[in-house]
């Protein structure tokens, strides 16, 4: 079995998890060479990425393509908020999609993104003009969708900040973001009609509850539910972790069948916390996460279930390995009651685990992970790992993994050497997220005062990395550790 793959850019979790976790599954996968991606700085050539694609196809027939329609119309997630291109051009290099549906014996799934609203002013990846107007901007976007819903706003609080910002910025932002959602709409009721796409998710990422971004999912949806395709166009939180749940969904396909996961919080409070950076509860995210993914849930008590999903959180909020100036501080938070019942779920537990951390964004729970590599045992009984960014990536990449283990487990009932080797491709999937969200995002990352050399993130890494072989009685390969996108946001573990 083979997948074509078209990331949103050359991250780690864009462009190589996700060969990892379809190694897992046992699928073949066939991806842009990593130099012709998009990446921080410099957007990738579409045009390239069209003729890349082109002669793929013509040499080898992969049974599915998982595109990232970013890095197909603006050359990444970055680039679509920067690009000057215009509908026509964008629409010009969309309209590949209904030769290549032709040219492939098997599904076509696809993600958009709805473009993001950040509350911050972070210009890194915005135009320049966020570093002095993101906050405004949010606020204002903020504001309009609210006077949409007819809701009352404040006196004249509309019209101080459109005060604060220049009428050309307000302008250019607006037009950013009616020629993105033209664009999108088009894919759904050009594509998806036409069965070019047999799949479209528009992702959110760094949502709130309010503003122009939710406003543009629900006339999304509600045009597809005019087109009947409600059950092929979904939008929901998320972003990077999307191609993985393309992968599951196409895994499931596959099997004819959906697996079974009952849902388990370690807190019970958990569910209804408020999710950072999506605008929902943690349930929420969780409930769009599975549906998503095609993944089936089962009642809480029910011994059918293939696997439990395990949401690890704390009640009240959740925390923030990332700390933003004239913001509340959660970068350390008592967790122990919450670790206590997650280790009591995994010790009580029959099935497999995909276990969830999202008692932080941006990282790992350390006391998690730090009580759980004194127990191997426990370890042993997962069947996968996330806690990076927001709740969406951690979820939906944790189900993806485990929805793989289950795949590749369908197809090697026997003890072999086919089981062997599955074993040790879930303890590297089990190894990378685990050195990445919890020795670097919630551990060494805060040493750190800006980007550092591969010699100095292992002489910091290294500790770690033992401690994680050891537990997961994984024989570790020399790591290479770098930082592809020249901060500190990200790490690439690569094996």
């Amino acid at each position: 079995m083979k997948t074509l793959i078209l990331p949103l850019d050359d991250r780690p979790v864009t462009c190589v998890y996700p060969h990892l976790v379809a190694h897992l599954a046992g699928v073949e996968v066939t991806t842009p060479p990593r130099h012709i991606l998009g990446s921080l700085t410099c957007p990738a050539k579409p045009d390239r990425l069209i003729s890349w694609i082109d002669s793929t196809l013509s040499h080898s027939a992969p049974d599915s393509m998982l595109l990232c329609l970013d890095s197909l119309l603006y050359g990444g997630l970055v680039a679509s908020r920067r690009s000057a291109d215009t509908v026509d051009q964008l629409l010009k290099r969309a309209g590949c999609l209904k030769k290549w549906c032709r040219q492939l014996n098997g599904p076509v799934f696809a993600q958009a993104s709805i473009m993001r609203i950040s509350d911050n002013y972070d210009p890194t990846e915005e135009k320049p003009y966020w570093a002095h107007y993101g906050r405004e901007i949010f606020a204002w976007s903020y504001l309009l969708h609210q006077l949409t819903r007819g809701q009352k706003i404040a006196s004249g609080s509309l019209a101080r900040i459109e005060d604060q910002v220049p009428a050309e910025i307000l302008s250019d932002y607006l037009q950013g973001r009616r020629r993105n959602f033209h664009v999108n709409r088009a894919l759904l009721n050009t594509y998806l009609k036409s069965e070019a796409l047999n799949l479209l998710i528009f992702s959110l990422d760094d949502s709130g509850a309010f503003g122009l971004n939710i406003l543009e999912k629900e006339r999304l949806l509600q045009l597809a539910g005019q087109l009947h395709l409600s059950h092929k166009a979904l939008c929901y939180p998320g972003a990077d972790e999307v191609v993985l749940t393309m992968l599951s969904r196409w895994l499931i396909q596959l099997a004819g069948v959906s697996p079974c996961a009952q849902v388990i919080y370690s807190s019970p409070e958990t569910a209804s916390c408020p999710s950072r950076y999506e605008g929902q509860s943690i349930s929420e995210t969780v409930a769009s996460q599975l549906a998503a993914s095609a993944i089936t849930q089962t009642d809480r008590c029910s011994t059918a279930a293939d696997f439990t999903v395990l949401i690890h959180g704390r009640p009240g909020y959740q925390g923030d390995h990332i700390y933003l100036p004239g913001q509340d501080d959660l970068r350390s938070l008592d967790t122990t009651s919450s670790v206590e019942q997650t280790l009591a779920a995994l010790t009580d537990g029959q099935q497999p685990v995909v276990l969830c951390d999202v008692a932080y964004a941006n990282g790992a729970d350390p006391a998690l992970i730090e009580a759980l590599l004194k127990r191997p045992e426990l370890l042993a009984r997962l069947w996968s790992y996330a806690g990076w960014n927001t709740t969406g990536n951690t979820v939906g990449s944790a189900l993806a993994t485990g929805v793989a283990r289950w795949f590749a487990g369908r197809r090697t009932a026997a003890p072999t050497s086919e089981h062997t080797d599955l074993a040790q491709n879930l303890k590297t999937c089990l190894f990378v997220r685990l050195a990445d969200d919890w020795a670097y995002q919630a551990v060494v990352r805060k040493t750190l005062s800006g980007p550092a050399s591969s010699a100095q993130l292992s002489s910091s890494m290294d500790p770690y990395l033992n401690q994680l072989a050891a537990a997961l009685d994984l024989s570790v390969p020399a790591v290479n550790l770098r930082h592809p996108w020249q901060r500190t946001f990200e790490i690439e573990v690569a094996l």
